[in-house]
């Protein structure tokens, strides 16, 4: 095991991925200036935390400026190898800070983004050496495989396979370039199914020599496609990076500019490995192993009740739209007052926790604190979801009667949340808001 994961490489892989992650995620941030995310941190009056870290809140309007500002400096910093050490800490912490800031704003690359500046803070990529130990190159393979392999697992599902959600986001794109083909009877179960292929076998065309450029034409394609049907900013090329790194290590020195800047000399031989080195990865691997499969502890269909569903690598499987009430009543007087969350909410906010009964709790938990401090009296806060999954007709998900003020947000199952009702009949589709 010793040798396999400390065996030398051509360090050349390493500065390669170094730069070219440093750019795309310098980019991400760029692009999320451009098209609005940015205002998500500064405009609403309530930001959703995760569990355990509701202390973690975005700056003030000019400090979100500078935070934004320093962790796109820092993503050059580390892609240029400028002060790289102070450069890479501030680019792990900045992407951390603003995943956290804000749970509305989870998506699965985002998450990755922050798994791989840890890394790059963690490692000496900076380092002007010939050779680097295997393990380092692993790690970041370690994070495609994960991402690729569990998206693949969890599309084995009825909903998948039936060719939908992907119906929906196929209908909603029909006047794009490729609308001719997006409207097609059989788009939605090809694009299903090509999804579901992708995910579970790229890994393995990757890792075979004989398979390797197959696999690597089929990433194009795949993530060519990916761009033009969903616009995913930067993690389409990140995915296409990451693919490039099963090639042979030493590739990047025949890149003719690029091969200026890559170490020519340096010791055939490493230094022997720290003897906690392998239990320390196998932890790590067993925990990111773990973390995706919780959900089958829960109740329910995951989809429906969202328990486990984040950090899981459960994309583009689910899309929910309905509505949304809340009534916050007065225990003193028994007044009750129909909220209209959008006082508090941007719009993208409150559209993404439709159907998202940890959220749609912590916002009730907000609303008790608010009106219990402004009427200086206890308060009940009730909740009406009606929820439409993947089509279906519309069903209520919060056990009606339930007083949320009086609930706890834990990782215990939500015994309040109503189990989805598994008949298969499904409403019209439509292209309405919804959650991929």
């Amino acid at each position: 095991m010793i040798k396999l994961f400390y065996h030398p490489i051509d360090s050349a892989i390493l500065i390669y991925f170094r730069f070219m992650a440093g750019i795309l995620m310098s980019q991400e941030l760029i692009n999320a200036l451009f098209i609005g995310k940015f205002n998500e941190y500064t405009t609403p009056k309530f930001h959703f935390s995760y569990l355990f870290f509701d202390w973690i809140k975005p700056w003030p309007y000019e400090g979100m400026i500078l935070h934004y500002g320093l962790t796109i400096l820092a993503g050059l910093g580390v892609a240029f190898n400028f002060h790289y050490r102070i450069s890479s800490v501030i680019l792990f912490l900045g992407y951390t800070l603003l995943f956290l800031m804000e749970q509305t704003e989870y998506i699965n690359h985002a998450y990755l983004y922050c798994l791989i500046s840890f890394w790059i803070m963690i490692l000496p990529l900076n380092k002007n050496k010939k050779l680097m130990p295997a393990w380092m190159l692993y790690i970041f393979l370690f994070h495609m495989g994960l991402a690729y392999f569990f998206g693949g697992i969890a599309k084995l599902n009825p909903d998948w396979l039936s060719g939908s959600p992907m119906n929906i986001f196929l209908e909603a794109r029909r006047n794009y370039p490729l609308g001719f083909i997006y409207s097609a009877d059989w788009a939605p179960k090809a694009f299903a199914y090509g999804g579901l292929f992708f995910d579970l076998f790229i890994v393995p065309l990757m890792i075979f020599r004989m398979t390797r450029y197959l696999g690597l034409l089929l990433s194009i394609l795949f993530h060519l496609s990916n761009v033009m049907m969903f616009g995913l900013a930067t993690f389409p090329w990140f995915s296409l990076l990451l693919t490039t790194m099963f090639l042979n290590p030493s590739w990047p020195r025949r890149v003719p500019y690029f091969s200026r800047f890559l170490p020519k000399n340096g010791p055939e031989l490493l230094p022997s490995p720290h003897p906690v080195l392998i239990p320390l990865l196998a932890i790590y691997a067993f925990i990111h192993l773990a973390l995706p499969l919780r959900h089958w502890i829960y109740p329910g269909n995951v989809a429906w009740t969202e328990e486990g569903h984040m950090f899981s690598w459960r994309m583009m499987l689910r899309h929910k739209k309905g509505s949304l009430n809340f009534l916050v009543q007065n225990k003193s007087t028994l007044q009750g007052l129909i909220v209209n969350p959008l006082e508090f909410l941007t719009e993208r906010q409150f559209q993404d926790i439709i159907g998202k009964p940890d959220l749609i709790l912590h916002f009730a938990h907000y609303l008790r604190d608010h009106y219990q401090k402004e009427w200086k009296s206890n308060v009940a806060v009730y909740a009406s979801s009606r929820v439409s999954l993947n089509g279906r007709a519309e069903q209520e998900m919060i056990r009606p009667g339930t007083d949320l003020a009086q609930e706890s947000r834990s990782l215990m199952p939500y015994a309040w949340i109503l189990p989805m009702n598994e008949d298969k009949k499904k409403a019209r589709i439509s292209a309405g808001p919804g959650h991929p």
